[in-house]
């Protein structure tokens, strides 16, 4: 591991620490950017990866592994501390811009466990802000805890007053709990829902579907208050067969397909922290409260690649032809850049991490 990167790193979490970095905390921040840089440099999510190190000690490699043990099951590991602090740091920034689009999704995680997260939307990408994880398979969690996500977020976006909070989900989202919270919460959202969602046409009830004849001659079919003081919609999206059933509380259809959209354009995250970056559905891990912090690890490591690689993809061509495909490189995930850019030119990559580590504002508060 190359000492400036764990140095640069730790000097960034001791920055933005909502605790003062001594004692116990200092010893936690510092393992911690020790296994943020094993999983960026290793691409693995696994006990074994999160603890490597550039030493062939084997007595070493077993302390270390031990110490990350010790880390993902301690009491005193959580979101709160760990995670919170760095999120609220970047989010402030991005919300100078005067608008964060939030998307939640969930997707199976460890051995035996579903998450569930909330990540913000920022030049076509997602980026981790907050998850829960629980036992079962992907689709058990109900109405109530997709609500608690959001409660659990909440505190993040408070502060930014002037700030327009947009909320995106899929169909399984679309509960009146999580409706309900959002409007109190002065948020919008688009929502997708199901075919046969009933909806009231100035008080008859239909499934949403019988609008679908209309489409024929407009793209956007809105129902003002059609569900229980959402508006709802029928929109013919562009390349899709089956037209698509939101629910919102934009006052415009247009303007809610046009933010749906974003959900087509990004990344999924959940690929970039599994099978495209750091391999977290190869951890071996089963419980929810260890897979819940092991995913600290990943979000930061996925957060520090991500920016190395957004910006190692602006470099001149004759600088990035040395360790991959020029023609290539408009195809690839910032993630997957900065990965090869750490294995193949390592001081670029940490370069650039040194000089990003001493000033994220800048960065975060370019716009979309």
């Amino acid at each position: 591991m190359s000492r400036s990167l764990y140095k640069d790193t730790l000097n960034f979490l001791r920055r933005c620490s909502a605790l003062e970095a001594k004692g116990n905390h200092l010893r936690r921040l510092k393992v911690l950017a020790s296994m943020i840089n094993s999983c960026a440099r290793s691409k693995s999510c696994s006990l074994s990866g999160i603890s490597t190190t550039c030493r062939s000690d084997t007595r070493q490699a077993q302390s270390r592994i031990k110490q990350s043990k010790r880390w993902l099951c301690s009491k005193w590991t959580d979101w709160d501390t760990f995670f919170a602090p760095y999120i609220a740091y970047v989010l402030s920034y991005l919300a100078k811009n005067g608008e964060l689009t939030l998307a939640i999704d969930g997707s199976e995680s460890g051995q035996g466990c579903c998450t569930l997260m909330l990540s913000v939307l920022w030049r076509g990408y997602a980026i981790p802000v907050v998850w829960l994880t629980r036992k079962g398979a992907k689709g058990h969690f109900s109405d109530q805890v997709h609500t608690e996500l959001l409660q659990q977020a909440s505190p993040l976006f408070c502060t930014q007053a002037a700030c327009r909070v947009v909320v995106l989900g899929d169909g399984e989202f679309d509960g009146i709990l999580l409706r309900t919270y959002c409007h109190g919460q002065g948020w919008e959202y688009v929502l997708r829902t199901s075919l046969d969602r009933q909806v009231d046409f100035g008080g008859e009830s239909a499934r949403i579907d019988t609008l679908a004849p209309l489409l024929d001659k407009r793209r956007v079919v809105f129902v003002e208050n059609g569900c229980n003081a959402s508006h709802a919609i029928l929109w013919r999206g562009k390349g899709f067969k089956d037209p698509i059933p939101l629910l919102t509380n934009m006052e415009v259809g247009e303007m809610a397909c046009k933010y749906y959209k974003k959900r087509f354009k990004i990344e999924t995250l959940f690929k970039q922290l599994k099978s495209a970056g750091f391999q977290l559905q190869r951890s071996m891990l089963d419980g929810p409260e260890r897979v819940q912090n092991l995913i600290i690890v990943a979000a930061m490591a996925f957060i520090f690649t991500f920016c190395i690689g957004l910006i190692v993809k602006e470099q001149p061509a004759e600088v990035l032809a040395q360790f991959l495909r020029y023609d290539r490189v408009h195809k690839m995930s910032p993630v997957t850049v900065a990965q090869r850019a750490m294995a193949d030119y390592s001081d670029l990559a940490y370069y650039i991490f040194s000089m990003l580590s001493k000033n994220f504002a800048d960065f975060f508060s370019s716009t979309d």
